[in-house]
């Protein structure tokens, strides 16, 4: 998909942290491995013993030193299990921290603001990020694409906080998600200035929208509390 408007912004990412069946696991697409792994991240976040490492994990400064090991942590393999009975297969794992870290991001939002209505004004009002309170590390560490990413995908959710929440709450590479893909591409085209290209993955629409969503919606309910 490709967008014409504001910084050259490239975000290609695939699903590289995903349950596969082993026997396909050279010719798996992201279409079937993305249910998994939005499967498997919803599963991590609800393991009330995991919490503490998920924080853990999405604090840590991208690609530092300790960002894997916090990212082994943080998921819990056993959440493989209800995947592996509906396939009724062997799964593997292929972790790559930066991917489960995307997957965790619209997990939490769902968990946390998935049930009722979408938390608009909570969204629209919040405050501006602060990358500094969000991570336990140098943030001059965080990898180039982080932050025009960050900055993105938090403009999106600001410009239409309700196809943002359709997004996140549909399963990936569904018709609901397709349908809010469309819906948020005014909102792309908004958040980007004039004569520049975007090209963006749904996995990686997912996970800038995701992270920014959840952050927005947090820090407006703390606002508003």
């Amino acid at each position: 998909m490709r967008i014409n408007a504001v910084a050259s912004i490239w975000l290609i990412a695939a699903a590289v942290m995903a349950p596969i069946p082993s026997a396909e696991a050279e010719t798996t697409k992201p279409s079937q491995t993305e249910p998994y792994l939005a499967e498997f991240a919803d599963c991590v976040v609800a393991q009330k013993g995991r919490r503490t490492a998920v924080t853990a994990f999405v604090r840590t400064v991208p690609n530092s030193s300790g960002f894997f090991a916090a990212s082994m942590k943080a998921a819990d393999l056993t959440c493989l299990n209800a995947a592996a009975r509906r396939t009724g297969g062997k799964l593997e794992m292929r972790m790559q921290p930066e991917a489960f870290r995307y997957a965790l991001y619209p997990a939490l939002y769902r968990r946390d603001f998935g049930h009722g209505a979408p938390v608009a004004a909570t969204m629209t009002d919040a405050p501006p990020s602060d990358l500094a309170s969000e991570f336990d590390g140098d943030i001059a560490q965080l990898p180039s694409t982080y932050r025009p990413s960050r900055a993105f995908g938090d403009c999106v959710v600001r410009e239409n906080p309700a196809g943002a929440h359709a997004l996140l709450m549909a399963k990936p590479f569904s018709r609901a998600d397709t349908a809010a893909v469309e819906e948020l591409k005014p909102s792309f085209a908004a958040c980007l200035s004039e004569g520049q290209t975007v090209r963006l993955t749904r996995p990686a629409m997912r996970a800038f929208v995701g992270e920014a969503a959840y952050k927005l919606a947090l820090a407006g309910s703390r606002a508003t509390g």
